[in-house]
């Protein structure tokens, strides 16, 4: 180490050490995106999210990763008659200049598709030409080695520059001054964010070039990499978060658009079905038979459910509003006593109703007796007892419909499909109507169709009857 500091002084040692911890700040941040850019491609919200220049800032990392690493090799081998020098200087000194010129050609990349995608094609012609200008370049490096074009290693392996060089720095500072002439034409056209990326690339190494000539034997520039890398940070992880949380805001607000679009196609839909099925005309018809049907008790009784069956249902289809749950207990009523007529002694019913003074949607609740009485009980061969049962639970009211049939374990897949699609509407129009939610709680010997609505929102609803 001793040795190390005598030859190359210690402030030049210092740039050094200071380089080496700004290595280890670029990888931590090299490691952070590039973990960030595969957990937000597994994350479902994140996967839809493009993030601009995410991919750019982890190249320029890299970049600049291997610029400094390549500098501090050519400070600690450079002038070291020694085989591990020979190799680690025209290494070191080779990839300085690949890592610099890949930055300038990432410039223009960015250039090129942030800003001149957006303008007239002659600045798109133009950056290409700037990109196509990099190709001496390129060619002067890769036959350097073989050729001594642009920089020459002596014997003693201390680096010397060679004639190339001068048409590498005048095609380097030609470009750079091309890339800051469309900036500043284009400034009003720059999004913010891309703005401050490109002050903060602009300053700091503006800066090192002033204070250089102060500080004799130390590369400032070198230095303030891990600054410069720790505000583009920043700046990238603040713009990120205002892009996801403004798209997660529009997301959800297309969401409850579509759901609106669908309640409206769905009341449309009932409209259409009332005016097709004419439902007073069905209704008097039921009521002429069941004039005829005196003399019948049972059939009296079964045509008399069935009248207020529809008639309910009919009720329903054309009012969007919430009813009071006694108005849909009188729907489940005449629906029970006619598949009682159906089921006999095999269908039993038992209410726990503590109250039945609030509002749900019409229909919410019959579809999930009629699941349990087709679907639970009716296939069990002795039948079963349905259970309808009303409780406040702190701020929430339970509604439950619980049968003890086969639960599960008998049901065919077209019955699991025509209940799922029941469920479903019951689902979207309690969520649409009450914010309330609906669950299935499936057993081996059974089924309970749990409605949770939230009681404060209800009793205001009432309050404005």
């Amino acid at each position: 180490m001793s040795g190390l500091i005598e030859r190359i002084g210690a402030l030049t040692f210092l740039q050094v050490a200071i380089e080496g911890w700004n290595e280890i700040f670029l990888l931590m941040l090299i490691s952070i995106m590039m973990t960030g850019v595969r957990h937000d491609k597994a994350d479902e919200l994140m996967s839809k999210v493009k993030i601009p220049l995410t991919n750019e800032l982890i190249l320029f990392f890299i970049a600049n990763f291997v610029y400094n690493l390549c500098n501090m090799i050519d400070i600690c081998f450079g002038d070291m008659p020694t085989v591990a020098s020979y190799w680690c200087i025209r290494m070191g000194v080779f990839g300085y200049y690949a890592s610099g010129e890949f930055q300038t050609l990432l410039f223009l990349h960015v250039i090129q598709k942030y800003i001149a995608e957006k303008s007239r094609n002659s600045l798109k012609n133009l950056v290409f030409a700037f990109q196509l200008l990099q190709i001496p370049n390129i060619v002067l490096l890769l036959i350097t080695p073989f050729t001594k074009a642009l920089y020459n290693i002596s014997a003693d392996n201390a680096y010397e520059r060679s004639w190339g060089y001068w048409i590498w720095q005048a095609v380097t500072i030609l470009t750079f001054l091309f890339i800051s002439i469309v900036i500043i034409a284009k400034w009003e056209n720059i999004n913010n964010y891309l703005k401050r990326i490109i002050i903060i690339a602009t300053v700091f190494p503006l800066t090192a070039l002033v204070i250089s000539p102060f500080m004799p034997g130390i590369s400032l520039n070198n230095i303030l990499v891990s600054v410069t890398a720790l505000m583009m940070f920043v700046i990238y992880e603040k713009n990120k978060t205002e892009i996801t949380l403004k798209f997660a805001y529009e997301l959800e607000k297309a969401k409850t658009a579509l759901a609106e679009s669908r309640l409206a196609l769905e009341e449309s839909k009932s409209q259409t079905l009332m005016a097709q099925i004419q439902p007073h005309f069905i209704n008097n018809s039921l009521m002429a038979i069941r004039a005829r049907s005196f003399d019948y008790p049972e059939i009296y009784e079964s045509i008399t459910n069935f009248s207020r069956y529809l008639r309910s249902n009919f009720e329903a289809l054309g009012d969007t509003r919430l009813i009071l749950f006694e108005q849909e207990m009188d729907n489940i009523e005449a629906y029970l006593s006619l598949e009682k007529a159906n089921f006999g002694n095999r269908l039993h019913i038992c209410y726990e109703i503590a109250f039945d003074d609030f509002l749900i949607p019409a229909l919410s609740v019959q579809p999930l007796v009629e699941n349990a009485v087709r679907h639970g009980v009716g296939t069990y061969d002795e039948g079963g007892t349905v259970t309808i049962r009303v409780l406040r639970n702190q701020n929430y009211i339970i509604i439950e419909v619980q049968d003890c049939g086969s639960g599960r374990k008998n049901i065919t897949k077209q019955q699991n499909d025509r209940r799922g699609i029941g469920i479903e509407n019951v689902c979207k129009r309690l969520k649409q109507m009450t914010d309330g939610k609906l669950e299935i709680i499936s057993e081996e010997h059974g089924t309970t169709a749990k409605i949770t609505i939230a009681d404060p929102q209800l009793k205001k609803e009432i309050d404005k009857l």
